[in-house]
């Protein structure tokens, strides 16, 4: 037990001197998924101008007081807009075209309207640098959508290049999937972080299930060594992997911190994984170090106790980082 190496001396041997890889320019449906380098803000006020809701009648709604049937008011002249158009200057309003008597010599409106009405006004969207993601934050779909829309033709992105080496097909394809969930880029050309299956079988880390995965750093790649089962893959990649591709993106982990439904137990001198399933306002711990295929699929999170823990006590709050591509959301 004594030559075991913690898993905080692990990672810090590991990763003393890694920086995030440099950041690539991608438009924002090639960025999904990756990490933001940067914020991503709005480049200016949207919309730019004031543009119609609808289709119909762009007017100065003041020239449309007391309009009636029985009262109608010619306007100066039929400006139509289309939904989605600029309106003209001075025009507050979109009259729908049931509104405008186009029958005589003279436009008529026949209904008063409000200023505003059928019509959105320059920044209602959003004010020029309103903050749309944070740097270490994974692009979303929605956020990638709101950064076109914005007309940001490219957005900073960190996509480090993990090469895939896992002896074991469905590991390895699995393995690719969650690199990607996390903002890598499976990749076997000039990889920044390789995933291989270990050989040597040799005990090194002091963490229970995955005594024999290991991270480290070669020329500047990291290295990580998985066991051949499934479970202790699993607990190598969320303990090692995990940080590993963080410090690459320069992702920020998010925990989110829930009381325990009910207590763990867990022997000093190995750190224990422990997954966790959302439990009302709560987090339902499995057992300390043991990953099943049951608890796989009910997990939503994870939480590492250090090797000095003896567990903790129900209603004690823990911090569970999301596992991503595992399982479900956290809801």
């Amino acid at each position: 037990m004594a030559a075991l190496l913690t898993l905080d001396a692990c990672l810090s041997q590991a990763l003393s001197g890694t920086t995030a890889v440099v950041p690539d320019r991608l438009d924002p449906v090639r960025a999904t998924g990756h990490v933001l380098a940067s914020d991503l803000t709005l480049p200016h006020d949207l919309p730019v101008r004031s543009e119609a809701l609808r289709t119909g009648i762009a007017v100065a709604s003041l020239d449309t007081v007391g309009a009636s049937p029985q009262l109608p008011l010619p306007i100066p002249a039929v400006l139509r807009v289309q939904a989605g158009c600029d309106l003209p200057p001075g025009m507050d309003a979109v009259l729908a075209l049931d509104d405008v008597d186009l029958s005589g010599p003279v436009p008529q409106v026949i209904r008063p309207i409000g200023p505003g009405e059928g019509m959105r006004r320059a920044g209602h969207d959003g004010r020029a640098e309103q903050p749309l993601a944070q740097a270490g934050d994974r692009l979303g779909a929605l956020t990638a959508l709101l950064a076109a829309e914005a007309g940001l033709e490219t957005v900073p992105v960190r996509r480090p290049r993990v090469r895939i080496a896992l002896d074991d097909p469905a590991h390895a394809g699995f393995a690719a999937r969650w690199t990607l969930a996390l903002g890598g880029l499976p990749s076997d050309d000039a990889p920044n972080m390789v995933l291989r299956t270990d050989r040597d079988a040799l005990p090194r880390l002091a963490l229970t299930g995955a005594e024999t995965a290991w991270l480290s750093c070669h020329d500047g790649v990291l290295i990580l060594d998985l066991p051949p089962r499934f479970d202790a893959m699993i607990v190598g990649l969320l303990a090692l992997g995990r940080p590993a591709l963080a410090a690459l993106t320069g992702s920020t982990a998010r925990p989110l911190t829930r009381p325990l439904t009910r207590k763990v137990a867990s022997a000093p001198g190995m750190a224990d994984l422990v997954l966790l399933a959302a439990h009302g306002d709560g987090w339902r711990p499995g057992a300390p170090g043991l990953i099943t295929l049951a608890a796989l699929a009910q997990a939503q999170a994870f939480a590492i106790l250090p090797p000095d823990s003896e567990g903790l006590p129900a209603g004690a709050p823990l911090a569970g980082t999301p596992v991503i591509s595992l399982a479900h959301e956290i809801p």
